[in-house]
């Protein structure tokens, strides 16, 4: 069926309902639809079961005018269909019908959305449909969060249909935090401030080498402190009541409570989860209408050998000290994470991941960890994983930021989708005809790093990884040449292709790879230009300036 023809059509949008979630479908097509085929689809005023052909149809559930295989949509399910002439995009709510609408962009009408600011927006003259085109999607993981700060923006996030983003659209207006949590984590110390209660009650706080410490943890067995962090809580709760998820959850530090009684918790449960699960479970036992979350994170990481916990207590399971250079299941060097998201899975139905994706001790520096991102996610789901938050870069920009964003994304909403094809449609929307050398450059580093058979870890470095040998240089640098001159006349792909070259250099010059000082300067010049145009501010998590 053709739906656009020669830049004209004779369809119409239409919406059962005029409320606001449909007039926002309704425009997200009619003005994506016009920039691709240059054809203006009229808004119908009224919507007649009778004369539905020739009509795209958007509604949320309850549908107006159902079609068969609606149902079991979950809260973010969307249909794409075609019946009898007729176009549905049909969501099970608001967020669904947008991501129904930006899904079906994508589809039929070859848009890409790239990052915050840019689109790829193609141009057609021709639309066609299959007749009895049917495409229904529910996304198999129900918290998805990206954590680049591109995509904290609200209007990439939706299109790429994320919903755990940094800030979101509530009444209008734009609010900052994550949707729907009171706090995140790391929060024993903001219910408990040791600035407060240290002096009064230093018995509150971690017991380390014999002494009561104000910069550790909380000492989590002691029911005086618990009865005074439900009182804090209910305060903080009072300020955001709609929050449901509330993380009471350990320091970012070590520096755990070895008291008589902690420590006994702890070696029943064989880690150090014990303890802080007796704090958590009490201050759950307070609050039965919300979601009380906590960390299995670096000390208290290892899997409970038996834990009670109650039924709305929330783990947010951290594998920070994973490798990355291969895929988790068959990595030797993953084997205790593994055995522990199995004990997790058999405790909880609902794993919260908090996985790792980028080199936090170089956030620029070429990190290839693209082919184990397919594999780890559909491990992750396969062991009970149905909430992801994946931290990347809060700063700006960072290794190939925006493929990067994209495929995990991707993998996000579906584990199992065609990552290969998501990653072509990208390149070719993001590089134009740099894409193939770009291509090649990602592939051929990702295969040096497999010649090693050493591991990525977040907290390398460039000086000490075989895949970036001095000697392996020449090579990578011709990819970027040949890059550069693919797009040499589009200022703005030229921009694309030499922030990421930018890693290359930052590594060369990390490693001092370069043969004279007069490469040195020359490095130093193309890489504070490009730092300037793209805004970069940070090439570690901890280190401010840029120089070298």
């Amino acid at each position: 069926m053709k739906l656009i023809d020669r830049h004209s059509s004779s369809f119409t949008i239409a919406a059962p309902k005029k409320i606001e979630a449909t007039e926002k479908a309704v425009k997200i097509l009619q003005n994506y639809i016009f920039q691709v085929t240059d054809c203006m689809l009229p808004i119908a005023e009224k919507v007649c079961e009778k004369c539905l052909k020739e009509k795209i149809i958007v509604d949320i559930a309850p549908f107006d005018l159902q079609i068969d295989g609606c149902d079991d949509l979950g809260d973010e399910g969307f249909v794409i269909a075609e019946k009898d002439g007729t176009v549905y995009i049909l969501g099970a709510s608001a967020d669904g019908l947008t991501f129904g609408c930006y899904e079906f962009l994508e589809q039929f009408f070859g848009c890409v959305w790239l990052t915050a600011s840019d689109d790829y927006i193609p141009h057609k003259c021709t639309v066609e449909i299959p007749d009895g085109y049917f495409d229904k999607q529910v996304p198999k993981l129900n918290y998805r969060e990206v954590y680049y700060r591109n995509s904290w923006d609200p209007t990439i996030a939706e299109k790429l249909k994320l919903n755990g983003q940094l800030t979101y659209i509530k009444d209008k207006k734009l609010v900052e935090g994550h949707k729907n949590w009171g706090f995140w984590c790391h929060s024993f110390y903001t219910l408990i401030p040791p600035e407060k209660y240290f002096d009064s009650h230093p018995e509150y706080f971690s017991l380390v080498d014999g002494e009561r410490v104000n910069n550790g943890q909380l000492c989590c067995t002691n029911d005086e402190m618990i009865a005074e962090a439900i009182e804090n809580l209910k305060k903080f709760m009072a300020e955001k009541p709609d929050a449901k998820y509330w993380s009471v959850s350990q320091n970012d530090t070590t520096r755990f409570c070895t008291c008589e009684k902690c420590r006994k918790l702890d070696e029943e449960a064989g880690s150090q989860i014990g303890s802080i699960m007796y704090f958590v479970n009490k201050v759950a036992e307070a609050f039965p209408d919300k979601v009380i979350s906590t960390l299995s994170y670096w000390y208290s990481r290892t899997a409970p050998k038996y834990i009670e916990m109650r039924d709305n207590v929330h783990i947010m399971l951290c594998n920070i000290e994973c490798d990355r250079s291969k895929p988790i299941p068959e990595n030797p060097q993953c084997e205790s994470f593994v055995k522990d998201i199995a004990v997790w899975h058999k405790y909880c139905g609902n794993v919260f991941l908090w996985d790792y994706d980028i080199q936090f001790a170089n956030l620029i520096s070429p990190f290839p960890n693209f082919r184990v991102l397919a594999p780890n996610m559909k491990f992750f789901y396969e062991n009970s994983v149905r909430s992801i938050f994946n931290q990347a870069n809060r700063e700006q920009g960072g290794d190939f930021w925006a493929l990067r964003t994209y495929l995990l994304a991707k993998l996000s909403w579906d584990p199992y989708c065609d990552i290969e094809k998501h990653r072509q449609n990208f390149l070719n929307a993001y590089y134009g005809p740099a894409a193939p050398y770009i291509d090649k450059y990602l592939n051929t580093m990702a295969d040096e790093l497999e010649k090693t058979g050493e591991g990525l870890s977040i907290f390398g470095h460039p000086q000490d990884e075989k895949f970036l040998a001095k000697e392996l240089m020449p090579m990578y640098k011709s990819f970027f040449v040949e890059a550069k001159n693919a797009v040499k006349d589009d200022p703005k792909l030229l921009l694309r292709v030499e922030e990421d070259e930018m890693g290359l250099v930052y590594a060369i010059l990390k490693a001092k790879l370069y043969d004279s000082e007069e490469e040195k300067q020359s490095l130093m010049a193309f890489f504070r230009r490009v730092a300037d145009a793209v805004k970069l501010e940070k090439v570690e998590e901890w280190k401010i300036t840029v120089d070298m």
